[in-house]
Parts: C-alpha cells; structure tokens; sequence
C-alpha cells in the first residue's frame, strides 16, 4: 500500500518538475503542487487582497522544519499549544494556528532565553532534560 502511494508521490513530483521546466513555475508552486495534489489551486499573490493573505498556506510563506523530541517534551508543546490556543480563540475570537503562530513563538522566545549563555550554562540545561 505504502508503494503505490510513494510512487504517486513520485509521478506528481515529475509531472510538477516538468510543467515547471516548459512554463517556467516557481519552487513554491511545484512544493504546494506534489505535496497537496487534491487541493484546487490559489490564485497568485499578487490577485490577493490584503485580507486574503492571511488565507495562504503555511507551506507557501514559511520552511518546514522536522525534529525529534522526547516523548515527554512533545507531549508538554501539545498542552501549551491547546492552552494557548483556547485561551488567545477565546479572547481575540480568531484561529491560533499551530505553524503559523505557535511554532515561530516557541522558536523566538526560545533564542531569547538561550542567547548569551556560556559553555557551562549550556550544559546545565542540557542536564536538566
């Protein structure tokens, strides 16, 4: 079962890659394209209005990036994530997206709270994992 999807994946990725080659297609569109191939497709930037933007995939404005964390560590982002989520829908009356929003805080206020640090400071941190 898991063949026959890899090789879908893998004939969409080479029809994308050739539709890009003869019409001249942007990255993004080619990424968007292979990895939501039942998804219609948007229209470009530059036909979104201001309000609109705000409706673009996460996949399109922003990298993905993968990591492995314990079990315990990825089980305590998803409480934060639902806490916060409940309590910022709760007050604003708007989505608290989870790549959009959540992520990119935890990463910033996380450089912030590891800047500075020296060798042995780093090592205590690590420790207490």
């Amino acid at each position: 079962m898991s063949d026959d999807r890899s090789e879908r994946l893998r004939q969409r990725r080479k029809q994308s890659q050739e539709r890009a080659r003869e019409g001249g297609d942007s990255e993004a569109s080619e990424t968007a394209e292979a990895s939501e191939p039942s998804k219609p497709s948007k229209p470009d930037k530059a036909d979104n209005t201001e309000a609109d933007v705000d409706d673009s995939s996460v996949k399109e404005e922003q990298v993905g990036t993968y990591m492995y964390l314990p079990q315990s560590q990825k089980k305590e982002l998803e409480r934060l994530y639902n806490m916060l989520k409940a309590e910022y829908e709760y007050e604003y009356d708007e989505e608290f997206e989870k790549n959009r929003a959540f992520y990119p805080l935890v990463v910033k206020y996380g450089f912030e709270s590891l800047d500075g640090l020296d060798a042995s400071e780093i090592r205590e941190r690590l420790d207490s994992l």
